[in-house]
């Protein structure tokens, strides 16, 4: 039985555990958080693939934003970037300390992800 979107099997189960990450970087203001930077290799985002991204800014953020590319380091490589859509990059939670992403669809992508928090009081 094939899956919605084409799927011949639930590629989307492939990974049930949220991978933990805390390499990425907070600006000098401490209201911006990036995983990585444009210029650099993005985070292998396979399908099914889930990441806890561990921000580090102390609150929660009041915006995330997701980018997505079919090449590691796009900007570098001359390939292309744009934001996710739809079910590429669902934000499954937002809190003080992490953002929880998904890759809840059947592609394999790299991923940039940012995160803005008000300015601390």
């Amino acid at each position: 039985m094939a899956l919605a979107g084409g799927c011949a099997h639930d590629c989307r189960a492939s990974q049930v555990d949220a991978v933990d990450y805390s390499e990425g970087t907070v600006d000098p203001s401490g209201t911006v958080y990036e995983t990585t930077p444009w210029q650099s290799n993005w985070l292998h985002f396979p399908a099914g693939r889930r990441y806890k991204l561990l921000h580090g800014l102390g609150r929660q953020p009041h915006s995330v934003n997701t980018y997505l590319s079919f090449a590691e380091s796009p900007l570098t490589t001359g390939n292309n970037a744009s934001e996710s859509a739809g079910n590429q990059a669902v934000i499954e939670a937002v809190t003080e300390e992490a953002v929880t992403v998904r890759n809840d669809s059947c592609a394999e992508f790299w991923l940039r992800v940012t995160a803005t928090a008000a300015p601390q009081p």
